[in-house]
């Protein structure tokens, strides 16, 4: 309790100390600025050292942007294994190397754990990212009472904002676009990238950081990001104590499309499943590939180039989807739909079987074994054939009882189960909704 009183205290006098620091005069000279602003600094450090140390350790975690270590792999590998369909080999060598990673003791760790994934669009490159941010921050906390990021009447508001990841859930996660940084002005493409991710990672070291489409950098850009994947360091010109930022404890996931095609035909060859030798060997093709791409960019020497790809520690390719994965996620989304409508009170169950499953596959596009869009198609197909079905269901049960009998159309099937039943290739609709007497 002594101890309590001790850091409140503490924690006020710091505050003022910094409100009267953020309010020097304009004219006091740059050295005196900067001891202040240097000594504020290092008694919120104390002050956070404290606080650390009375409440537990990491009692804040997540919502302040720091890793939730306790059962953060078991709580990634249990989501990866129940949401990330038809990827159970990149599920696995991702979920190895980041807890491999973040078990490791903080005074081993030299530079942040650096992944690349590849493969067509659809097939769940940016779904692992978002369920890693969810596992290290320990977002999903709540997301029992939040299957569709809304709080449930039970729920606070300030557990609704833990849950909210991407958002105040997990304010360590951020997402950078490799293409925003191509401009013709050489020079800035380095500089925005560098004040971006370096503000950023000053303020959450322990950071799931994501750069999409990072193979299209342009020169300037990617010496930035070589040198953060390499030491865990970098520079920022907008820092006001002129040093670098250490990060090695982050995570950057590196998203291409590169590479797709040779994970497509890895895929063909090796009957849908690509591991043992054919996954080491399409490992390093990708490796290879990247390499010989920025080569011919010819951005630095091949010696650079060497040491910008030795930075990246594992090459994952996410294989095309098949009819089995595809079948997979309509039914994981099935599922949290009828969670929602019976959450919301507008039916009481939704039911499905394995033909309606079949039927629905039906209407996403495949090229060969493959859905073309990967797993994008089906939200697009469960809105044409399934809430169609259920609206249509609905407006009947209203023509037939009245307005006065049912209400509002979201009330029409009120406690009520109701049961999907394909219709044959050809009819009009897809999918019919009934009621279960």
């Amino acid at each position: 309790m002594r101890w309590l009183t001790l850091i409140i205290a503490l924690s006020c006098a710091f505050a003022s100390m910094g409100s009267l620091a953020d309010e020097r005069p304009p004219f006091a000279p740059p050295a005196a600025t900067r001891a202040t602003t240097t000594m504020t600094r290092a008694m919120r450090e104390t002050f956070e050292t404290l606080r650390r140390l009375v409440g537990g350790g990491k009692a804040g975690c997540g919502t302040d942007g720091r890793y939730c270590d306790a059962e953060l792999c078991e709580r990634l590998r249990a989501e990866l294994r129940a949401s990330l369909r038809g990827q159970p080999t990149g599920s696995a060598l991702l979920a190895d190397a980041v807890c491999d990673f973040l078990e490791t003791p903080a005074a081993e760790v030299r530079k942040p754990l650096v992944v690349s994934l590849h493969g067509s669009p659809g097939v769940g490159k940016s779904f692992f990212h978002r369920i890693l941010a969810r596992a290290a921050y320990n977002a999903s906390a709540t997301l029992s009472t939040t299957l569709d990021g809304e709080a449930s009447s039970s729920s606070s508001s300030s557990s609704s904002l833990r849950s909210e990841c991407p958002g105040p859930g997990c304010p360590g996660y951020k997402i950078i676009f490799g293409t925003d940084y191509v401009v013709r002005e050489r020079a800035e493409q380095g500089r925005m990238l560098r004040d971006a991710v370096t503000t950023h990672l000053e303020k959450y070291p322990e950071s799931v950081v994501v750069v999409e489409e990072y193979d299209k950098l342009g020169c300037p850009a990617r010496g930035v990001l070589k040198q953060m994947l390499e030491h865990g360091t970098a520079g920022n010109e907008g820092n006001p104590f002129d040093r670098n930022v250490t990060f090695p404890r982050a995570v950057f996931v590196l998203e291409a499309n590169m590479g797709f095609m040779d994970v497509h035909d890895a895929s063909v060859a090796n009957g849908k499943r690509v591991e043992g030798d054919a996954l080491a060997t399409l490992q390093r093709r990708l490796k290879d590939s990247l390499f010989s791409k920025w080569t011919d960019d010819g951005c630095e020497n091949r010696e650079d180039t060497l040491k910008a790809v030795g930075a990246i520690d594992l090459f994952v390719p996410f294989v095309p989807l098949d009819r089995v994965a595809v079948k997979s996620i309509i039914h994981g989304q099935l599922e949290r739909r009828g969670a929602i409508k019976k959450r919301r009170g507008e039916l009481r169950r939704l039911e499905w079987d394995d033909k309606v499953l079949d039927r629905l596959v039906d209407e996403v596009e495949f090229e060969g074994e493959y859905a073309i869009e990967g797993g994008k198609e089906v939200a697009i197909v469960l809105s044409r054939c399934v809430t169609r079905a259920i609206r249509l269901l609905s407006e009947r049960e209203i023509e037939r009882a009245g307005t006065d009998g049912v209400g509002s159309p979201a009330r029409a099937l009120r406690d009520r189960v109701v049961r999907l039943k394909p219709n044959p290739i050809g009819s009009p609709a897809p999918i019919t909704a009934a009621l279960v007497a």
